[in-house]
């Protein structure tokens, strides 16, 4: 849905490929997804950071969209990237919750190739952090000079709930199959044995605002969703609305799935850049 993708393949992440050559998969996350998990009590005493890392400018010329992938391995490999791609990678977070820095953050793309070391790999790490991250962090904080902080901010968010009527069960139809996730295409989206929350995910990344899961719906689903994308702005307070050429996804939401978008206000957490620089050559 945007030229901006990341993954880490063996974990089942952040994978966002954009429609010019990249294949979508899904994208689980839990409940609970725009607070951020505290970093300073799960980091290692010394960082972690990759054996070898390139930094270098994209082809000005490329017609590629961005790519940042991470191996099962823990290799880095992204190209036209920007800095914010690669804060959306570090830190698990989305574009909307990344605020500040310079202008060239978000327009200057580079191609980057890093291996892990050997602290990485054998280093423990809890829960909910990996420890390619956690090399990307260092990784930016030593090439780029990245400095941040954390905010909490009261935002524009957007509820999930159930519609009037209820959900539309011979569409979104409940399956006792272990959770997969979600296919994303443009205009599409194909849940297979999907939770709310990976489709709350999903649609927040669509429309960059946050999407919170107040369905009450529990397990996975199997669903079928299709809406014409809207180059416009969304729909005002999240109300329902039609494009020319068939239902936006405010609409088709409410009558294929009987699910329904609210407006609201909620907690947002953002990383807010206080400073970067562009990055040291190789």
């Amino acid at each position: 849905m945007t030229n901006r993708s990341s993954c880490i393949l063996d974990f089942g992440r952040r994978l966002l490929l954009p429609a010019s050559g990249f294949a979508a998969v899904a994208l689980p996350l839990a409940v609970g997804a725009f607070h951020f998990l505290p970093v300073c009590a799960q980091q290692p005493a010394a960082p972690l950071q990759f054996e070898v890392a390139s930094v270098k400018p994209s082809n000005p010329n490329s017609t590629n969209g961005t790519l940042v992938t991470i191996t099962s391995g823990g290799r880095l490999h992204a190209v036209n990237a920007t800095l914010k791609d690669l804060i959306e990678t570090a830190y698990d977070v989305r574009s909307f919750q990344i605020e500040g820095g310079p202008k060239w953050a978000n327009a200057a793309k580079y191609d980057i190739d890093a291996t892990p070391g050997s602290s990485a790999r054998g280093a423990a790490v809890s829960p909910g952090w990996t420890n390619v991250r956690l090399e990307v962090q260092t990784l930016l904080k030593d090439r780029f000079q990245l400095q941040l902080h954390r905010e909490t901010k009261t935002s524009p968010i957007y509820s999930l709930v159930i519609a009037k009527g209820g959900i539309k069960s011979s569409v979104l139809s409940a399956t006792q199959s272990p959770q997969k996730g979600i296919t994303a295409g443009q205009g599409t989206m194909l849940g297979d044995a999907a939770s709310m929350a990976q489709l709350a995910y999903k649609l927040s990344r669509l429309l960059q605002r946050p999407v919170v899961n107040n369905t009450g719906l529990e397990g996975n689903y199997n669903f079928k969703l299709e809406w014409t994308p809207d180059l416009g702005p969304s729909a005002p307070d999240g109300q329902t609305a039609d494009t020319a050429g068939g239902p936006s996804i405010f609409t088709a939401l409410q009558e294929q799935l009987g699910l329904r978008l609210e407006a609201k206000k909620g907690a947002v957490d953002v990383l807010v850049i206080d400073r970067a620089d562009r990055p040291s050559k190789n």
